[in-house]
Formats: C-alpha cells, sequence, structure tokens
C-alpha cells in the first residue's frame, strides 16, 4: 500500500469520526432548541448553527461516500474490451473525477475568501468559516482519488 492510500484511509477514518460529532451536534443542538422552545425562550443561534453542520456533513459524507465506492459507478462499463481497456476508461474517469474536485476545491477557496467580508445573521462569524468546507471536502475528495489513481494504475496482485 502506498503513503498516499494509507493518508486517504486515515483521512477517511478522521472523516468518520468527525461525521459523528457533527451529526451528535446537530441532534444536541436541535433538541435544545425545542427544549428552550418549550420553556418559553429561544436560541437564536441554533437553527443557524445546525444549518451550517447540516452543510458541513453533506460535503464531508460525500468524501466517506465517495472512499467507501457508495456512488453508482461505471467500472462494469468496458469489461468486455478486456482489462486493459476497463483500466483505461477507469483511468480517464479518475483523471475526469480530478479536474472536477480541483475546480471545486479552486472555486470554493475563492468563494470562502470573497464571503469572508460578509458575516452570519446570528453567530456574527465571517461568512468565509462556514464556506470553507466546500474546498476542504474537495481536498479530501482529490486525495482519495489520486490514491485511486494509484491502485488503478498497478496491476493487481491475484494473490493479495
Amino acid at each position: 500500500m502506498s503513503a498516499l492510500q494509507r493518508a486517504s484511509q486515515r483521512l477517511n477514518a478522521l472523516m468518520e469520526k468527525l461525521l459523528i460529532v457533527i451529526g451528535a451536534a446537530i441532534c444536541l443542538i436541535l433538541f435544545a432548541q425545542v427544549a428552550f422552545r418549550y420553556a418559553g425562550a429561544s436560541l437564536g443561534w441554533s437553527e443557524e448553527v445546525a444549518r451550517h453542520l447540516l452543510v458541513a456533513i453533506t460535503f464531508l459524507g460525500g468524501t466517506v461516500a465517495y472512499k467507501r465506492a457508495s456512488f453508482i459507478g461505471l467500472r462494469g462499463f468496458g469489461h468486455r474490451f478486456g482489462a486493459g481497456f476497463q483500466r483505461a476508461v477507469v483511468l480517464a474517469l479518475q483523471w475526469l473525477t480530478l479536474a472536477c474536485f480541483a475546480l471545486i476545491a479552486w472555486f470554493g477557496a475563492v468563494y470562502a475568501v470573497k464571503a469572508a467580508e460578509h458575516s452570519s445573521a446570528s453567530l456574527q462569524i465571517p461568512m468565509s468559516i462556514p464556506y470553507a468546507v466546500i474546498p476542504l471536502a474537495a481536498l479530501v475528495f482529490i486525495v482519495h482519488v489520486l490514491a485511486d489513481m494509484g491502485a488503478t494504475r498497478r496491476p493487481q496482485d491475484p494473490a493479495g
């Protein structure tokens, strides 16, 4: 296993743990919001934080879904033409995927920087903080795609 594949696995394990923490935080925040509203008070920040965390869980969860190969795939597309053609199709798709995530990382970073001059409604934090999840998730995707590309280029060992 290459260093990039190990880094991809460690990054995925970190994302899985982070998703659990974010999911638990959303549950606790929304439960507290309901309890406070029932008691006659309201947490003005809770809906905004929950919304930002939900966006983060969506982007970061996508990286875990990619790593687990939970997306619809086209790996079987060239199987009738042999293993070499199949590998070429997979590599072409990986290059397109890499280009897509590189664009998302670039434009996400530009957008996050531009959003720094705006602040959130209730928390009054720069909007670049919640928007930073876009380029962050894209970079995680890039690591996973590069690790997959390395595995695709090497012939598979039938024994292992």
